[in-house]
């Protein structure tokens, strides 16, 4: 089923002839190389390595947007990057523009079927914006032009949903959230977010040094996966302490979301004094490489 629905997900626009230098120098991601049409994945984060802001960057002709996940960290985005341009021409502005989640098996075809799908990640489509990603796309618009695009999604087989519903599918698709899962302490790694929103070949950028250090010298703390839970596994369930902790952050249905221990494998099973637990059904990002990895390159991880 196809579904769509809300999001609380809002738009930063980036324009100035250095919009890209800008970015590059301060995220995670490649930037300068993006063609447009494309989209990637970014964050920022702070000198000891903790996500400060996460969001998509969709490389338009004479803009950028910047998908940030809610209108609080898309305020900050604007104040703290927006606030440090120096002499760079980059200026960040937060629009008003709606953004609906079209998710789920069959999005491509309900999208194709719509007139929306695209040889691009990101085009523009008759006043919105049709920004494609993992499991779907997302909506970017406002006004009579969004509406239209929604029926016309509604009248391809898309079911209209609220947004507990689409939560409830990124936590059965693996998906970690802004606020829950990404947070500080945790690494991109821990979260498995290298391989979608980190360049380990691009240079400095705040916070490099932490991912550097953890890909080439140590071994993430604690890694985040897709689970299996037990009846009466809720958010917040946890056993074990230190290296061994095991948290649950996100549950819907028998599918969630924990942090395990980084030598836990898939199969695992982690349970409570109690029998009660979660068995570990996969890793987020586990199976997609890493840009800028140089597999030739012997790590110190890997001589243990």
């Amino acid at each position: 089923m196809t579904i769509l629905g809300p999001t609380a997900t809002t738009v930063v626009e980036v324009t100035g002839a250095d919009r890209m230098d800008y970015l590059e120098n301060v995220t995670t991601q490649r930037l300068l190389d993006v063609p447009v049409g494309e989209v990637r994945g970014a964050m920022y984060l702070d000198p000891h390595g903790g996500p400060v802001a996460v969001f998509d960057v969709a490389v338009l002709a004479d803009r950028l947007l910047l998908l940030v996940p809610d209108g609080e960290l898309a305020d900050r985005v604007v104040q703290v990057l927006g606030g440090r341009t120096f002499l760079s021409d980059a200026r960040f502005v937060r629009r008003d523009d709606a953004v609906v989640a079209v998710r789920g098996e069959g999005a491509g075809a309900v999208l194709e079927a719509a007139g929306l799908a695209g040889d691009r990640d990101a085009v523009e489509h008759d006043g919105v914006v049709v920004v494609a990603r993992g499991g779907g796309a997302d909506v970017v618009g406002d006004g009579a032009a969004l509406e239209e695009t929604l029926a016309r999604l509604e009248a391809a087989g898309a079911e209209r949903v609220d947004g507990a519903a689409l939560d409830d599918w990124a936590v059965a698709a693996g998906e970690p959230r802004w606020g829950r899962e990404i947070a500080a302490p945790h690494l991109p790694e821990e979260l498995g977010l290298l391989p979608t929103h980190v360049h380990l070949a691009k240079g400095c950028y705040p916070g490099q040094e932490a991912v550097a250090r953890m890909w080439m010298l140590g071994r993430p703390r604690r890694r985040l996966a897709r689970v299996v839970v037990d009846d009466g596994v809720a958010a917040g369930w946890g056993t074990g302490a230190g290296k061994r902790a095991v948290e649950v952050t996100a549950v819907a249905g028998g599918s969630g979301l924990a942090f395990v221990p980084a030598d836990a494998e898939v199969g695992h099973r982690l349970e409570d004094e109690t029998g009660r637990g979660v068995e570990v059904l996969g890793f987020v990002g586990g199976e997609l490489p890493v840009p800028g990895h140089d597999p030739a390159m012997t790590r110190r991880r890997d001589r243990r």
